[in-house]
């Protein structure tokens, strides 16, 4: 009885390391693959930030519309109605 409760345990001991080792080997796969996507992010980040660069253009963009838009409003009162406010 006590030789057989030996070899179960030996079998479920076994069975546990395998399983381990599987977890292990998708946890150590899942760790280096996560350089690789690091880089593919911050080119992606490099790329994001050079259309940032765009902003300050856009806002001295609006600036213009609204002197341009006053301006053209001293000549008559019917764009006040055709163009937004901003």
């Amino acid at each position: 009885m006590a030789d057989a409760a030996l070899w179960i345990m030996v079998i479920v001991l076994a069975v546990v390391v395998l399983l381990l080792m599987q977890l292990l080997k998708r946890v150590l796969a899942a760790a280096t693959s996560i350089p690789a996507k690091i880089d593919a992010i911050a080119g992606v980040a490099a790329a994001a930030s050079k259309d940032l660069d765009a902003v300050a253009v856009l806002l001295t963009t609006q600036g213009y519309i609204g002197s341009i838009k006053n301006s053209v409003l001293d000549y008559g009162g019917s764009l006040n109605a055709a163009l937004p406010d901003y």
